[in-house]
């Protein structure tokens, strides 16, 4: 705080000195002369290789020195693909999603191929405690083979809450949540 006649006052240079490299007003640098010399020079601007320039660049003490503090640098190859294993990987679920939804959408129907809820109501009706002759309809009416029904219902399940195991609690600000017990239910009556 305080008023500004309390504050040491500021000095700056009497005269300022012009540095070296900067030209004068009488120097003025040849514009086209400039222009003339880039469209001469054919040497890329950025290379892998080494030529006369850069190893005349290396007996330079000082930009070696700078180089050093940068470090090594990776010249990027701009015609070689990158491929890694997480690419493929993407590559191909995009590709398997993509042949999904074309099998989707197409008027014909593929043999053992059904969604997600499709596959979920058919796996409650099996377990559900319907006959046999049932599931075959069942499956047949999905396009699904009874044997490779059978194979995929032995690793993939439809969700079932196991009787008794609702628990409800309500916390401090009035918000009701409910936390169940999912089992594993084979059907009543095997096919």
């Amino acid at each position: 705080m305080g008023s500004a006649s309390s504050k040491a006052a500021r000095k700056l240079p009497k005269r300022s000195e012009i540095p070296s490299w900067t030209p004068g007003p009488a120097q003025k640098p040849d514009v086209d002369a400039a222009r003339m010399e880039g469209r001469h020079n054919t040497r890329p601007l950025a290379s892998g290789k080494k030529d006369a320039a850069i190893l005349e660049d290396a007996k330079d003490p000082h930009f070696l020195s700078n180089l050093s503090q940068l470090g090594p640098v990776s010249v990027n190859q701009p015609l070689q693909p990158v491929r890694s294993a997480a690419a493929a990987k993407s590559r191909q679920l995009l590709e398997n999603r993509m042949r999904s939804d074309q099998e989707e959408i197409s008027p014909h129907t593929f043999r053992n191929r059904v969604s997600g809820p499709t596959l979920t109501f058919v796996l409650d009706q099996r377990k559900s405690g319907v006959s046999i002759e049932e599931v075959k309809n069942l499956a047949n009416k999905h396009g699904v083979d009874l044997e490779k029904l059978e194979s995929v219902s032995r690793y993939v399940n439809s969700v079932s809450i196991q009787n008794g195991s609702v628990v409800r609690t309500v916390g401090q600000d009035g918000e009701e949540s409910v936390s169940v017990m999912a089992v594993w239910v084979e059907p009543s009556r095997p096919i």
